[in-house]
């Protein structure tokens, strides 16, 4: 009698299957998963994906004494932040997430031409163009430029995002080389060597946990702790890659995260969604002797500064979220709305850009959380070098 596959399988599989009375059906042809059904559909495709102007490159004997970051960009608004952070002459500067809106219409097509067409008009985008040809830039992605909001590891097409994002920000051998888009850059000699480690927050991410259905719905987000002991933001290649960048000798280091990190006081995306890995994230940092690390952070579409301190490091952790370039949700300080006993100051609902001074003499940071004309909304001086 003929072996009758499941309906799911044959569709997974794109092509027709057909078996005989002899013939019995290979696992492995089958299709496990929804991105490995999809390798052939995206291995035909032949889309001119867009590319981003030629980006200088950053020395790595370069000393950093200034830098910038910021996250949540939207292709088709004011672009003048641009010549703003620029004018601050920033040694690079670090895109974080929501680089485009890329998922505002359907994504059910899984070539995502949604996506295509917003790195293409912000590739078009005069500021962009002009500050991509002269800042040295390094990236990473969100949920917006990820294709979905809030998506994670399930995401169908995330393979295909991947494709679009490497080669719109013509990305490292390092990252083209292995799932996620995660890297790390050392810069600057002995003595003033700064790590940047950039997380992918979003490939490998387990699913969020979603408190039941009310109305009026809460306030600040859906979303509560995932408790599973497997759920994962980071997924085990990432941790043990971070495991070993976090053992390399550095003076001072900033992990890149496009969501928040040590915030409790909402309930949106976030490392406070999957406190196990959060928990681990700082047991890495302590098992490692690391004091010197600063969480960099966006997402929000508002800026703030959050502190907390852990028994096992020898300095507090500090995170700095930069949100949003030109697509903020207030028109000032917002921390009413969400209290939080570890942000330091407001919670500013304008368009920002954070910007990183180092003293290296007086071993100290300053960051400083700016509005879009330049001038500092507020400042962090911490003493994180070793």
């Amino acid at each position: 009698m003929k072996r009758i596959l499941p309906i799911a399988a044959l569709f997974l599989s794109g092509c027709a299957v057909s078996v005989t009375n002899n013939e019995t059906a290979t696992p492995a042809a089958i299709p496990q998963s929804a991105p490995e059904a999809l390798r052939p559909f995206y291995a035909r495709l032949d889309t001119k994906l867009p590319q981003s102007a030629p980006n200088p490159a950053l020395s790595s004997d370069e000393i950093i004494t200034r830098f910038a970051f910021g996250s949540c960009v939207n292709e088709h608004r004011d672009m003048k932040i641009w010549d703003i952070i620029a004018a601050q002459n920033p040694q690079a500067f670090l895109l974080i997430g929501d680089n485009v809106y890329g998922d505002t219409r359907s994504t059910n097509s899984a070539d995502i031409p949604t996506l295509t067409a917003s790195y293409r008009t912000l590739g078009s985008r005069i500021e962009f163009d002009r500050f991509r040809r002269t800042i040295p830039m390094m990236t990473t992605w969100d949920d917006h430029d990820y294709g979905a909001n809030d998506a994670g590891g399930t995401f169908a097409f995330k393979e295909r995002a991947e494709k679009i994002y490497e080669a719109f920000w013509n990305s490292s051998a390092e990252v083209t080389s292995r799932p996620g888009v995660y890297e790390s850059r050392m810069v600057g000699p002995k003595g003033k060597r700064v790590q940047f480690i950039i997380l992918d927050a979003r490939f490998f991410r387990s699913d969020l946990a979603v408190m039941p259905y009310r109305d009026p719905g809460p306030s600040l987000g859906w979303y509560i702790p995932n408790i599973d002991p497997n759920a994962s933001v980071l997924g085990e290649a990432q941790w043990n890659w971070l495991a070993e960048e976090l053992g390399k000798p550095a003076d001072l280091r900033f992990i890149i995260s496009s969501t928040q990190v040590i915030t409790d006081a909402h309930n949106f995306e976030g490392w406070t969604n999957f406190p196990k890995e959060r928990d681990r994230l700082y047991d890495l940092l302590a098992d490692k002797g690391v004091s010197n690390a600063i969480f960099l952070s966006g997402d929000r579409h508002s800026g703030g500064f959050y502190k907390v301190s852990n028994p096992r490091i020898a300095k507090p952790l500090w995170d700095f979220t930069s949100s949003s370039l030109n697509f903020a949700f207030g028109k000032g300080d917002g921390g009413d709305r969400e209290p939080d006993p570890r942000r330091t100051g407001g919670l500013w609902g304008v368009p920002n850009f954070g910007q990183i001074d180092i003293d290296w003499a007086a071993k100290t940071v300053k960051m400083s959380l700016r509005k879009d004309d330049g001038s500092v909304i507020e400042e962090q001086v911490v003493q994180a070098i070793d």
